[in-house]
């Protein structure tokens, strides 16, 4: 059967153009779901070992101007507090919630500002910094410049983010009519230029078709200083241009997933969107994921609806008009009931 053949080879070496769009469209039924979840699943371990990656998120650390907004973004809806960021002292204060949880790596994301956004992450860096030695990304869009790219290298920023969504480009303009995929292909290609860690984002959901998936993976393979994708499924928001679409299933959200990880093979693998629920963090796993920033810790707005709320066994601390959230407690349980080994 070709589809054993392609599974097979896969366990030592990534399956071609054609052989990854083979997978995604015959991979129909549980039954061949769960060989492509297997197979993904053996190739992390191979690649990158037993071992799953809590990233803490701090959000947002700047306002976004891109107009109008994008079509599926709750600042649309006026929700996010996109137009409301964190100030310096909030993100400093969002730093040493961080260092008290013991956490090593942080995240720092916002909205595009397409302007001027530089000096204020450099400072928001500094902040972190100063709290603790942290590994820190910066995930803002194409906000950022070359001179930017270098003054975040000089603070030992670990990875970049210039997040893509669609490699389709009439996909992309539907969904983000005020956006440029051109200034953000550039800056991943700034961002390998100046041998900066690379992170983007993958949405399963919005459009694309699994010819645009294949060609999505394969774009980001040239980037050897990938060390980050997102996978995230399309999770309709109320009031939003995009309310009445349908969400991203969870099983494509896997399957994209899972060959992502057959094609690309070492860097980490995330998930997002409709997927930030610790009930699929299981789910997640088994396709090929080995890494979350969505169900670490989080840091944002009182009344941000950053996203759902946690269980009540989880933690949700205060502090003027700060909200923390500690997922640890719970999805370290999760990963370590997988026989995996927990890293923050």
């Amino acid at each position: 059967m070709e589809l054993n053949r392609i599974l097979t080879k896969a366990l030592k070496e990534s399956p071609t153009r054609e052989e990854t769009l083979q997978l995604l469209r015959k991979v129909q039924g549980y039954d061949k779901l769960l060989k492509l979840v297997k197979t993904a699943s053996r190739v992390r371990d191979d690649e990158v070992g037993q071992v799953f990656k809590f990233d803490g998120f701090i959000w947002p650390v700047t306002s976004c101007t891109t107009s109008p907004p994008c079509r599926y973004c709750g600042r649309s809806a006026g929700l996010w507090g996109l137009d409301n960021p964190l100030t310096l002292d909030e993100i400093e204060v969002a730093g040493r919630f961080m260092n008290r949880v013991g956490l090593k790596r942080i995240g720092l994301g916002g909205g595009t500002m397409w302007a001027g956004a530089g000096k204020y992450i450099t400072e928001a860096i500094r902040r972190v910094k100063m709290v603790a030695p942290f590994d820190v990304w910066v995930n803002i869009g194409p906000s950022l410049n070359r001179a930017d790219l270098a003054k975040l290298k000089e603070l030992g920023v670990c990875a970049v983010g210039s997040s893509i969504e669609t490699i389709n480009r009439e996909v992309f303009m539907e969904a983000k009519p005020g956006d440029s995929l051109e200034a953000r292909i550039k800056l991943a290609e700034e961002i390998m230029r100046m041998d900066l860690g690379f992170f983007s984002i993958m949405m399963v959901g919005i459009g694309s078709s699994y010819e645009d998936y294949v060609e999505h993976v394969f774009w980001l393979r040239r980037f050897k200083n990938l060390t980050l994708l997102t996978v995230s499924g399309f999770n309709p928001i109320p009031r939003t241009p995009f309310e009445n679409r349908p969400p991203a299933n969870p099983l494509e959200v896997a399957k994209i997933m899972a060959a992502a990880r057959l094609v690309l093979r070492a860097p980490d693998i995330s998930f997002g969107g409709v997927m930030i629920d610790w009930r699929l963090l299981p789910f997640m796993i088994m396709a090929g994921a080995n890494r979350t920033f969505h169900l670490g810790c989080h840091v944002h707005k009182v009344g941000s609806e950053y996203q759902q709320h946690p269980p009540k066994v989880i933690p949700v601390e205060r502090n003027g008009n700060l909200e923390f959230v500690n997922m640890l407690p719970l999805t370290i349980d999760i990963v370590k009931k997988l026989e995996m080994e927990a890293d923050v």
